[in-house]
């Protein structure tokens, strides 16, 4: 389930959190986004994020760090500039992790993670939770991730972390959660392969750029997830969804000592769990060619769209402040075009894309050329000092990079926290990446396009609705 893509890039700054259960590449109700990460070695396919590293990176000032003996690392945050308090639990574990042959597996323990019961609260449905959390909420997987976010009244600070606590060490799903979720999370895949074509033709995008080697799929695998036993859901959550592979991060109106009392109190019982493998890596893009997919659309009227797709650089990768430069000029170029270019430095930083619908008497190879001179044109102009801020101002604050815009803790108080915990999670040096961009030149913005944007590299697709 998901709600919104931290990555609207402009707008998401004032959005508050969405509900939602599907988003541009794996749920929808995005345009624009910002998160995914590649580093790339002999093959053009990107290694696992860096994750963790040894050296504490910076935190936004007045945020502390802290960790419990059994390995969870939790973020404080206290700022009188919120009314209100958000919780985010993020996990090294995403669809990356899943099993062979359980293709949506971690997809599935996110759907039971926030609606079976837990310590003293019930079973619920998704609806029920989503009127106990109206100030927002967020369950998400992603390949090397999974959030679980709220956002409450700071009077209910104590309750809220004895409860995500309790998600943690005391989850107890039954059959009746899972044949409840099974068909919602049945309906979220359809919806992002087929019955939505814009979001259908960016998800088959991504899985031509990124295919899968044990022949998984972004969400689950519905033969797959047909097969999964409440057994396989309880022992992956047993196994991973623990406080060794767990970021809590606690931002908004707060008291720091009360919140760590909290969580030392609830949460240091709870056993430290295994470290998940790696199952699927990326194979080779499918590229040199246009890949036609004939879908059921759900919404009448609505044509065929076009896509192209390629690996993005990691945070911590040579040409990844460059990229920033080119996508930014992407965003600039979309408005009023349109144009939907997808690229979420946080949600899911592995995966740069750009669509848009098709005229009727368009071939699929002048539309391909249509996007392709689209990217062509915001690789080939010249950078500017003023360019450089720019690009600071739309994307930093995702990579704290200068400070979170003062909307965002009234408007979207999950974004800050999300912001922060995802950094931690892909090991983001804010401070280095900021000179890097204020240091970049033509140069740079040229080896980024042959390492990132040659043609060669291009994954190419068209959906058409039955």
């Amino acid at each position: 389930m998901y709600f919104m893509r931290l990555a609207v890039v402009v707008l998401v700054a004032l959005a508050g959190c969405r509900k939602g259960d599907e988003a541009a590449t794996s749920e929808p109700d995005t345009v624009v986004a910002a998160t995914t990460n590649v580093d790339l070695e002999d093959s053009d396919v990107a290694k696992e994020p860096p994750g963790k590293s040894g050296d504490a990176r910076l935190l936004p000032e007045g945020a502390e760090r802290n960790q419990l003996e059994n390995g969870l690392t939790y973020i404080l945050f206290p700022t009188d500039k919120a009314k209100h308090v958000a919780l985010n639990v993020l996990f090294d574990v995403g669809e990356s992790h899943d099993p062979e042959d359980k293709s949506g597996l971690s997809h599935l323990v996110e759907h039971l993670y926030v609606t079976s019961a837990a310590g003293k609260e019930p079973s619920r449905t998704v609806s029920q939770y989503m009127q106990r959390y109206r100030l927002g909420w967020n369950a998400q997987t992603g390949e090397d991730f999974t959030v679980i976010a709220t956002v409450f009244e700071k009077s209910q600070l104590e309750k809220e972390i004895e409860d995500a606590a309790n998600r943690m060490g005391a989850l107890d799903p039954k059959q009746a959660d899972l044949d409840r979720e099974v068909p919602r999370l049945l309906e979220e895949v359809e919806n992002m392969f087929s019955g939505m074509p814009k979001l259908a033709v960016l998800n088959h995008a991504r899985d031509n750029v990124r295919p899968s080697s044990v022949g998984h799929r972004k969400g689950g695998l519905p033969a797959q997830v047909k097969l999964i036993g409440l057994n396989d859901v309880i022992h992956w959550w047993l196994d991973h969804y623990k406080p060794s592979n767990a970021t809590l991060v606690l931002a908004g109106d707060f008291d720091p000592v009360t919140a760590n009392a909290l969580i030392e109190e609830h949460f240091a019982p709870i056993p430290s769990g295994k470290k998940p493998a790696v199952v699927d890596t990326p194979d080779l893009p499918n590229a040199g060619q246009i890949v036609t997919v004939n879908i059921k659309s759900k919404m009448p009227g609505i044509g065929f769209y076009a896509a192209i797709a390629f690996n993005a650089p990691l945070p911590g990768d040579e040409h990844y402040p460059a990229c920033l430069v080119i996508v930014s000029r992407l965003f600039s170029q979309m408005m009023g075009g349109g144009y939907q270019v997808m690229f979420s430095p946080l949600d899911d930083p592995y995966v740069i894309s750009i669509s848009a619908p098709l005229q009727p008497k368009m071939t699929d190879a002048e539309s391909i050329a249509k996007l392709r001179t689209f990217l062509d044109d915001a690789i080939k102009k010249p950078i500017t000092p003023k360019e450089k801020v720019m690009v600071k101002n739309m994307l930093g604050w995702f990579l704290g990079i200068g400070e979170f815009p003062a909307a965002l803790f009234e408007g979207n108080l999950y974004g800050v926290a999300f912001s922060i915990g995802r950094c931690e999670q892909l090991g983001v040096d804010s401070k280095k990446l900021g000179k890097a961009i204020d240091g970049l030149t033509d140069k740079d913005i040229k080896a980024a396009a042959l390492a990132v944007f040659d043609e060669k590299k291009q994954a190419s697709v068209v959906v058409k609705p039955k």
